[in-house]
């Protein structure tokens, strides 16, 4: 099942994360959301390390920290108590209490690092990175395990059940499915191009991925049945393969391109683009807004209609001229779910 594209690196990168497990030790406010749900606060990861907690009835800025070194990726904890942010370049995932505006761990992985997704129990965080994925304990904030993927991990996802994790593979044209339980692969799906990003619908009954073709740049949204782990459709969106997001009706699935936001329409499979400039974007649990970062403003968008409801100034994250392009936006998970 591992004989792929890549094999030789994929070996010793996991040879790289697995000495790292040995030293670690083991083991205005319009709101628009689901009935009885409140509206979220994003976190806005940007390229140079900050994040910034954005209170999306209003624009507010939370809280922000530093975490000082690039980043690629993030996750959030239960209440938002903890964001845990991945500083790919750095080989660093730095955990940051943004109540107390601080940073409060850090843990360091000899390897190139990209993007995380906490189990929905909030036992366990994922972050993808040289050929594997690194399993944290949040709680002890220490690396557990390493399960193997396949070359260049790149996006993750998680079930609801948070039995399986969906991993996008860009240099081996492929998403591993990976066990929770058992913290092992159960097998491999050959998808188009360069799988960037992944996201599971609500009901955990499609997955869908988000690939780029490196020669003309042209990128597709693909539909994963999970029952079977079969590619069931593919749509053309343009050129481009950023975020991917899916509406809790599993209706819609919105994708940032270099140029634009597509939105797949799962029904007709068909895909319409947006006249909005972004590659980060995100929605909350049960919340039918989408938030859009494109510089220096996130735009909040209405999934029934795409109409715009607010933009937002991301004040205070280039006072020292680094920049201000967002990596990720990314939402707490609703208790229970």
């Amino acid at each position: 099942m591992w004989g792929r594209r890549g094999t030789a690196a994929l070996g010793t990168a996991a040879v790289l994360l697995a000495a790292a497990l040995s030293a670690a030790g083991q083991e205005g406010s319009y709101v628009v959301t689901a009935a009885g749900t409140p509206a979220a606060e994003a976190y806005v990861i940007t390229h140079d390390g900050r994040v910034q907690v954005l209170d999306t009835t209003d624009g507010r800025t939370v809280a922000t920290v530093d975490t000082g070194a690039w980043t690629t990726g993030a996750a959030v904890g239960s209440g938002g108590r903890r964001v845990y942010v991945v500083n790919g370049w750095a080989g660093v995932i730095t955990a940051v209490d943004p109540a107390a505006g601080e940073v409060v761990g850090r843990i360091d992985i000899p390897a190139r690092l990209a993007q995380a997704v906490l189990r929905p129990d909030g036992r366990r965080l994922y972050v993808t990175g040289g050929g594997a994925v690194a399993v944290v304990d949040p709680v002890k904030f220490r690396l557990v395990a390493a399960i193997k993927a396949g070359g260049q991990p790149e996006g993750i996802a998680i079930t609801p059940d948070g039995r399986r994790l969906y991993v996008a593979n860009a240099q081996d044209g492929t998403v591993s499915v990976l066990d929770t339980a058992s913290a092992s692969p159960l097998t491999t799906i050959d998808v188009e191009g360069m799988p960037q990003h992944v996201a599971v619908g609500p009901g955990g009954d499609a997955v869908y991925v988000s690939s780029l073709d490196l020669g003309e740049g042209a990128g597709t949204v693909s539909m994963i049945d999970p029952g079977t782990d079969e590619v069931r459709w593919s749509v053309p969106v343009g050129k481009g393969a950023g975020s991917i997001a899916v509406t809790p009706d599993g209706r819609r699935v919105y994708v940032g391109l270099d140029r634009r936001v597509v939105v797949v329409d799962t029904t007709t499979r068909t895909a319409k683009a947006l006249r909005l400039k972004a590659k980060a974007l995100a929605i909350a649990p049960g919340d039918r807004r989408v938030v859009v970062s494109s510089g220096n403003t996130a735009t909040v968008l209405d999934s029934a209609d795409n109409r715009v409801l607010n933009t937002f100034q991301l004040s205070g994250l280039d006072d020292d001229g680094r920049g201000n392009t967002a990596t990720a936006i990314v939402f707490e998970p609703v208790d229970g779910s």
